[in-house]
């Protein structure tokens, strides 16, 4: 994977800081550089503003630390302003996700995809030719929905999928090992 020069210093110095601002170009080129280029949710190159999202919202933070919404913290001295809780998010994934953390799957609320955490290739696949991405998993199902991965709405990201996938772009070239 290509790395960015000088990547590895941006990585020492943020790891010394226990906060990082979402809007610093710093920790931005970082998220960015982790997630290979993409959406960490839909797989989407980046193509235009893309998002810092914090994996468990900032207002939902406490709760999570109480291990009320999801499984606790990796790290009992975790803050919701870190880098282990930032994703790279397209604008659709992020603006789909908001606050949730939780999604539905049949009767159920199962927790959402969490990108530190969980392998991408686990809890989904893609299908009819690239263009649908199906949550196979009840994490999975529940991230669909919650964020309509596969919406048709005019401009979703149904459709930019199609076209990046038409572009050549879409799978990433990374992903596609996975044998989809």
């Amino acid at each position: 994977m290509f790395e960015p020069p000088g990547l590895q210093q941006v990585r020492d110095r943020l790891a010394q800081m226990s906060r990082h601002d979402p809007a610093d170009s710093l920790v931005r080129l970082l998220v960015q550089a982790r997630a290979r280029d993409a959406c960490e949710y839909c797989l989407m190159p980046s193509r235009s503003q893309y998002h810092v999202d914090h994996i468990i919202p900032v207002a939902r933070w406490q709760s999570y630390l109480e291990g009320i919404l999801t499984s606790k913290p990796l790290r009992s001295d975790s803050v919701a302003d870190h880098i282990d809780n930032f994703a790279w998010s397209c604008a659709h994934c992020n603006t789909s996700k908001g606050e949730r953390v939780q999604g539905r799957d049949g009767n159920r609320n199962y927790r959402l995809f969490h990108p530190r955490r969980d392998i991408w290739s686990e809890h989904f696949v893609l299908v009819e030719d690239y263009f649908l991405i199906n949550g196979v998993t009840e994490i999975g199902r529940a991230t669909e929905r919650v964020l309509g991965f596969n919406s048709p709405q005019r401009n979703g990201p149904l459709v930019a999928r199609h076209k990046a996938t038409m572009d050549g772009i879409y799978p990433p070239e990374w992903a596609r090992s996975w044998g989809y």
